[in-house]
């Protein structure tokens, strides 16, 4: 019945059935085939999200909306300009300086991505830079939002997984800034071949000043972190926090946010969150039946039946991941997986956390992947690029962020250096 029930939803979905649709019909024959009444469906929607940490998803969001409105991502990319312009490929540079920074703010690859799709890759283009090029680092880069903290995916995995949503914020800061490094030493080497452009000299006084105009919004992810360690706010109130700071700063600091744009934010993100919590409510029913059917059980003894060496697992989690992440929904496959992955987990002593990283890495590749990558399609359909070009760019960008995958998936003091 397990196989059925799989063989369906994934059928759904490769039909271009939505998401959450297709996951309601998977739950629909599971419950049926149990014998269970099917008002038990509409309990389990009901209660899917019936939880206190999902609310930081949509105060996350219109957190980062806020600081975005406000104009906060052109003084991030005047300051990153000032701080690393002067390399070769300067203004590669800057567009991964500045995803690391916005990362900070939004903890979501798809604003991270528009936004800086629409400024950095017209001013790359001006610059001399391939269009192919800069739009395949754009969404490379984006990559890290969900990574490094705040992060709405790590909400929900830890929700998922019942685990710190701190300890996951603290756990990504490493793998962020190695995946950055990484993307940096390729560009470096793309520009000296392809002798890319750089901006006049290092100007210390340029950067000061460049930074006083920034500072406030990367203070930020300063307090996310600090409320986290210290452990003065939960994740809801500190995404909270983070919407009362962004209004002070838009509206009494900068200057730039009126009474108008926050009615078009909040209108905004009821949409954006509804359509992430829409998918959450659907894929609970879907998970409760198949914890019935002992899908967790099944998924233990055929693993551990092919090895139980840890990293062996890890490598066949990685493969499968891949290849999920290219088909399905990022949150969707995070809420089907998790709960029948904890056990084969915790009986190979393999950290939670550190798996969390692993997963949420592993899905963003699949976002820069057809069929579904979707932050291949934004920055694609933003710059006016064919697919087939993209994909002729991205190559060398994919095997970097595959090797990042592997670096954090066999050296887990990365993402757990600074966890109690």
């Amino acid at each position: 019945m397990l196989i059925i029930i799989l063989a369906v939803l994934f059928s759904l979905i490769l039909l271009g059935m939505p998401i959450a649709l297709a996951m309601l019909g998977a739950s629909v024959i599971s419950i049926i085939s149990l014998d269970i009444p099917l008002n038990v469906l509409a309990q389990r929607v009901s209660s899917g999200v019936e939880s206190f940490p999902l609310l930081a998803i949509p105060l996350f969001m219109l957190a980062g909306g806020i600081m975005n409105k406000s104009g906060i991502s052109e003084r991030l990319f005047d300051f990153t300009r000032s701080l690393v312009g002067h390399l070769r490929g300067g203004l590669a540079h800057v567009n991964v300086l500045s995803s690391v920074l916005m990362a900070g703010i939004s903890g979501s690859s798809l604003a991270d991505c528009a936004a800086t799709t629409r400024v950095m890759v017209p001013q790359m283009e001006r610059n001399g830079y391939d269009r192919g090029f800069s739009v395949a680092l754009t969404a490379s880069s984006a990559t890290l939002s969900p990574i490094i903290p705040p992060s709405i995916l790590m909400v929900v995995y830890g929700w998922q997984a019942n685990i710190s949503i701190g300890d996951l914020f603290i756990a990504g800061i490493l793998p962020g800034l190695l995946i950055a490094f990484l993307l940096t030493l390729l560009i470096t080497g793309i520009s000296i071949v392809k002798q890319y452009p750089k901006d006049e000299g290092f100007q210390r006084s340029r950067v000061v000043s460049y930074f006083k105009k920034s500072v406030w919004a990367l203070l930020m992810p300063v307090l996310i972190i600090v409320g986290f360690r210290m452990g003065i706010f939960t994740v809801t109130e500190v995404a909270a926090v983070a919407v009362a700071y962004s209004f002070f700063v838009g509206k009494f600091v900068y200057r730039t946010l009126s009474w108008k744009d926050m009615g078009e934010l909040l209108v905004s993100t009821s949409r954006e969150a509804a359509s992430i919590l829409i998918i959450i409510a659907a894929s609970a029913p879907l998970a409760w039946s198949l914890s019935i059917l002992q899908a967790p059980q099944e998924v233990v003894t055929w693993i551990t039946g092919l090895t139980d060496d840890p990293l062996m697992v890890l490598l066949l989690l990685n493969l499968a991941l891949l290849v999920i992440g290219m088909f399905m929904e990022t949150i969707a496959v995070i809420i089907v997986l998790v709960p029948i992955l904890i056990p084969l987990l915790n009986a190979l002593d393999i950290s939670l956390v550190h798996f969390g990283i692993i997963m949420l890495f592993n899905l963003l590749i699949g976002q820069i992947t057809p069929p579904l990558g979707v932050l291949m399609f934004v920055s694609c359909n933003i710059a006016k690029l064919s697919t087939l070009q993209f994909l002729r760019s991205s190559l060398p960008f994919f095997l970097v962020l595959l090797l990042a995958l592997l670096v954090i998936t066999y050296v887990p003091g990365l993402s757990l250096a600074f966890i109690n």
